[in-house]
């Protein structure tokens, strides 16, 4: 699949943990209550330095932090880890994707000394942006965001567009602007489109804690939808349904084309964060998703058990690529590989479309 030695870009998820309760993210079930099968994993201070060998860090063009679940500013030691990999390879590209609404003024500015890109994913402006990062507290961002671009850092902003904020675009874009983001762009989400039932959707419920009904997510004007949402149709048409569509569809590896690998959390060692993202489906029971049938045993694909090379080189990222020779999905095809790399639906790169 990807040579050891070939590796390029590294994704890594440092912490599960998250001060955002957003309504379409697995960490949560529709914004309320927490992923029962989560533990807040971490990654520590001693795996960036043991699980990422100095040769391997050489040879690397660029390392990111996000993740599935966590955000990053709440990891103990995602600033060490920046610069464990900074000090090792001064010339490599180092970025971050976060909500930006933790940890104090100081962290961020010690962020921008190591010489991270920072996207911060603010929906929307003080009124509206809440909506979609619950719990995210408005001025906590902006001295953060503040703090860090003061400092020297390179900030960018991603709105993602919803009904209740497209209007704001361009007061949102000005206000990127006078801050000193060097970039503001729109996203147009592929949130609405059920990963459950494989079909688009016009709107997402959210709700607390308690379970109770709060705001009902909408897709925006169709000048800023998804367009490889309005897809579904026509592969419906010529395939006879999504499910065939992913049978027969050919997959283009995005990891293979970057030459990327994703490490998460909890040290385990995956193709990709949508590979990864598999593990812990709140609406799935534990270790019933089809990607445990090629895991097994977690310890195969842990960096606190092997070596990185032992892994991508392993049995589990060969069984991953041998799955898409599978006549189809019952038949021990990936549906996340069709779904995500499939050749004639994705809406992961129409965002920026």
């Amino acid at each position: 699949m990807i040579r050891y030695e070939d590796i390029k870009g590294l994704h890594i998820e440092p912490t599960q943990g998250c001060n955002a309760a957003c309504p379409q993210c697995d960490r949560n079930i529709d914004g309320g209550k927490d992923n029962p099968y989560l533990r807040n994993a971490m990654l520590s201070s001693a795996d960036f330095y043991e699980m990422f060998p100095a040769r391997f860090v050489k040879q690397l063009d660029y390392m990111y932090m996000c993740g599935n679940y966590g955000d990053p500013c709440i990891s103990n030691y995602a600033v060490e880890g920046f610069r464990s990999f900074r000090n090792t390879n001064p010339k490599m590209w180092l970025g971050m994707n976060t909500n930006g609404g933790a940890k104090p003024e100081y962290w961020w500015e010690d962020l921008a000394d190591a010489g991270v890109v920072v996207t911060f994913s603010i929906d929307g402006l003080e009124d509206t942006n809440h909506l979609y990062r619950q719990k995210v507290k408005w001025q906590n961002v902006m001295t953060n965001a503040q703090a860090f671009i003061d400092r020297g850092g390179r900030a960018r902003w991603e709105f993602i567009v919803f009904k209740h904020n497209e209007h704001q675009i361009e007061e949102a874009e000005l206000r990127a602007k006078n801050m000193g983001f060097e970039q503001f762009r729109t996203k147009k989400t592929g949130r609405f489109f059920s990963t459950v039932q494989h079909k688009g959707k016009e709107s997402h419920q959210a709700t607390n804690r308690k379970g109770e009904e709060t705001q009902k997510l909408e897709k925006p004007s169709e000048k800023y939808v998804n367009k490889d949402l309005n897809k579904e149709e026509e592969l419906v048409a010529e395939h006879g349904s999504m499910d065939a569509y992913y049978d027969e569809t050919s997959i283009s590896c995005k990891a293979i084309e970057k030459s990327e690998i994703y490490v998460s959390a909890e040290a385990h060692v995956f193709p990709c964060c949508w590979t990864a993202g598999q593990q812990y489906k709140w609406y799935i029971k534990p270790r019933e998703a089809p990607i445990w049938k090629l895991i097994g045993d977690p310890d195969n694909i842990s960096l606190r058990k092997h070596t990185l090379k032992e892994i991508v080189e392993g049995p589990f990222f060969k069984a991953i690529q041998a799955s898409w020779s599978c006549s189809s999905i019952k038949g021990g095809k990936l549906k996340v590989c069709a779904n995500k790399c499939g050749i004639g639906f994705d809406a992961y790169k129409a965002q920026w479309e």
